[in-house]
Formats: C-alpha cells, structure tokens, sequence
C-alpha cells in the first residue's frame, strides 16, 4: 500500500503550472486581454460602451462555460442530435423573420437583444459529427454511402446559413465536419469521389451559386486594382493600415485608419488590421505565434481525449476556431477573399464572443475527463483516436 501510495501523482504547483488546462487557460486569458485593450482603441471612432458590452458578453459565455462543467460529456453526446435541431429551427427561422443589417439576414432579435445562430451552428456541427461518426461501429473503411446521413445534415446547415447569405460561416461548418472526417478511415474509391465532387462543386459554385457581390469579391483579391472604391475598398484600406504599422508600429490609440473612418468595419471584421497598425510588424507577428500555440494546444488536447466522441468534438471545434483565426487574417492581409469572418477573442459582436467562450470551455472539459500525463513520464503517447 505505502509502495502504491508512493507511485501517486501528487498535486504540486510544478505539476499545475506545467499543466496543459494551466497553459490553455492562461493563454486563452491572454488573448481575451489583448484583444479587449485593442478593441478599446477600435472603438474611439464609435463608442466605448462597445468595450463595456463585450464585457458583458464575455462575462456571459465564462458563465455559461462554467455550467457546462457540471454537464456530463454523455449528456453532450446523447442529446447531440437534439441540439442540432434545435439549431437548425434557429436558422429557419432567421431565413423567415429574421433582422436584417448591412444586406445580410442573420439574426433573431428578442425584445432589444439579438443573436446571430449561425456562430453556434459551427458548434452543433461539431457535436453532430462527433456523435454521428462515434457511434458508427468500424467493420470496413467509411464510404461515401454510410456517411450519407451526416453529409445532409451538413448539406442542410450549410445551404441555411448560405442563404442569409453568409458564405464564410457556411464554409466553416464545412470545414468543421471535414476536419473530423480526416480523423476516419475511408475507402479510396470514395476519397477519389470525393475530389471530384469538390472540385466539380467549385466550378458549379461559380457559375450557379455564387451572387455577383460574392464574384466581384473573389475578382477584388485577384485584381484590387480593378474597383479600388467598390468591391477592393475593404481590402485596400485593410491593407493600408497594416502596411502603415511598420515594423514598431505607431503606438496604441494610433490608427489613423480606423480612428478617421477609413477602415471600415474596424471594431468587427477588420479589428486585426488596428492591432497591426498601432503595434507594427515585429508584435503582429507576436501575436500570431501566440495564437499557434494556442491552437496547438487545442490539438493536444484532442490528441490526448479520451473516447472517439471527446476526439472528434475537440478536433472539431478546433478546426472551428483555427479557420475564424486563419480566414480572418487572410481577408485582413489581402489573400483571401472578404467573407465577414470575426476574429476569436478580438471581433465585437456576442454571439461570436459566446461561441469561442462555450468552444473553449467544452475543450477544457474534455482535457479534464482525458488519462492523466505526468511531467516525469517517459512513456511515449501513441497517436490516433483514443476508444
């Protein structure tokens, strides 16, 4: 029993501080820091009860993050498919009455306070994939046929949201649900067809789905000097004040762009190019290797979970937050196209605020349900999805 005893992890600040959940919250907190204090300077042009609302926001989604943890896993996953009804009558509904803003048909409002569905749809996706895929029992690799259901399901989520329209959010629900497919073994004939349905999807994309407003914007990224006061403004002005932050930038409070009007949406969209501009090149690259580690952090702890389910949800939520991360800063830096994608932890706006909030706070929680790893371990981790 005293031998037993003595080959016990004990619980010291060592073990806690190079705890993988001690590095994910610490850096998560880091990133909601930064990206409040530069959300304050984005929000000189406007107001700053902005700064307050987020808050709020925030102060929401920790709330609702901190009740997830007395929700079983299982339950998550046993109610998956209720949640993603639930989500997709939200989105019906957004289609027949809900507000519109800015062209686009994308939120519920109730009584003063509105919502946009679409965020927590990425989410749900998530939670539908996982449980679809986990539950199915591997005899042979996965063909096109067997995941048929899961990939209407998608079909569905996708065409409502590309309806507002919303062409980002619609991809990155995509995304989430290919992410996790990548985790699966599958034929070879059906990854073939696939490919070809891909790209056969592009083109047909292109020439049937596709608005102009949508076209002129994929145009802009090739060609921006073709409307440099229509459709390549955005991204000419996005692009302005990144390239005028240098290398130190112009200091905090600083930018010009957003500070006289030029840089539109600069407290949602393009709430990146303002850090860019007041802190220059050298910080700017400082943060984006932050934001990598995090991330590789949420891969870890997909890596580590245990249970196909705990797998597939944490990797999909990450490859929900890696593409709001990653398609963002494209559409900043002028190589993607102008999607509205917000930024995690620096966008304003609730709805994306909870959702990164509620998506953090479910990785934590399956990093707690996952075999402990000690720091004096030498034992090597085998790869895959852990049953």
């Amino acid at each position: 029993m005293t031998q037993f005893h003595s080959l016990a992890p004990r619980l010291t600040l060592q073990s806690i501080i190079t705890s993988r959940s001690f590095a994910f919250v610490t850096i998560s907190g880091g990133l909601i820091l930064i990206g409040m204090i530069n959300l304050s300077s984005a929000a000189v042009a406007i107001s700053q009860q902005l700064v307050f609302n987020q808050l709020i926001h925030l102060t929401i989604g920790g709330c609702v993050g901190g009740l997830l943890w007395f929700i079983p896993l299982k339950h998550l996953k046993d109610y998956a498919y209720l949640y993603g009804g639930l989500s997709l009558i939200l989105l019906g509904i957004v289609l027949s009455l809900g507000e519109s803003s800015g062209g686009s048909q994308r939120w519920i409002a109730l009584s003063g306070l509105r919502f946009q569905p679409s965020e927590f749809a990425k989410l749900t996706a998530a939670l539908i994939g996982a449980r679809f895929l986990s539950d199915r029992k591997l005899i042979a690799a996965h063909t096109l046929t067997s995941l048929s259901p899961l990939l209407t399901i998608t079909l569905i989520f996708f065409v409502l949201v590309f309806k507002q329209p919303d062409l980002g959010t619609a991809a990155i629900i995509l995304g989430v649900v290919l992410s996790q497919l990548f985790c699966i073994p599958m034929a070879r004939r059906s990854v073939i067809i696939s490919q070809i349905i891909g790209v056969c999807g592009i083109l047909w994309s292109w020439f049937f789905l596709l608005k102009d407003y949508q076209k002129q914007r994929i145009q802009a990224l090739l060609f921006p000097d073709l409307d440099p006061i229509g459709s390549s403004y955005n991204s000419l002005q996005s692009l302005i004040a990144v390239g005028s932050g240098g290398t130190w930038g112009k200091g905090f409070l600083n930018s010009t762009q957003s500070h006289l009007q030029f840089l539109p949406s600069h407290h949602t969209d393009f709430v990146f190019s303002v850090f860019a501009e007041e802190h220059g090149f050298v910080k700017t690259l400082g943060l984006i290797i932050l934001i990598f580690i995090f991330l590789s952090l949420c891969l870890e702890i997909a890596r580590q979970a245990r249970g196909t389910f705990n797998t597939l949800l944490a990797v999909g939520i990450t490859a929900s937050l890696f593409l709001d991360f990653s398609i963002n800063i494209a559409m900043v830096i002028g190589v993607f196209p102008v999607v509205g994608v917000p930024m995690p932890f620096f966008s304003y706006g609730g709805s994306a605020a909870l959702k990164t909030i509620i998506g953090c706070s479910l990785l934590l929680k399956i990093e707690s349900a996952s075999p402990p790893h000690h720091h004096y371990s030498h034992q090597p981790v085998s790869s895959g999805i852990r049953q």
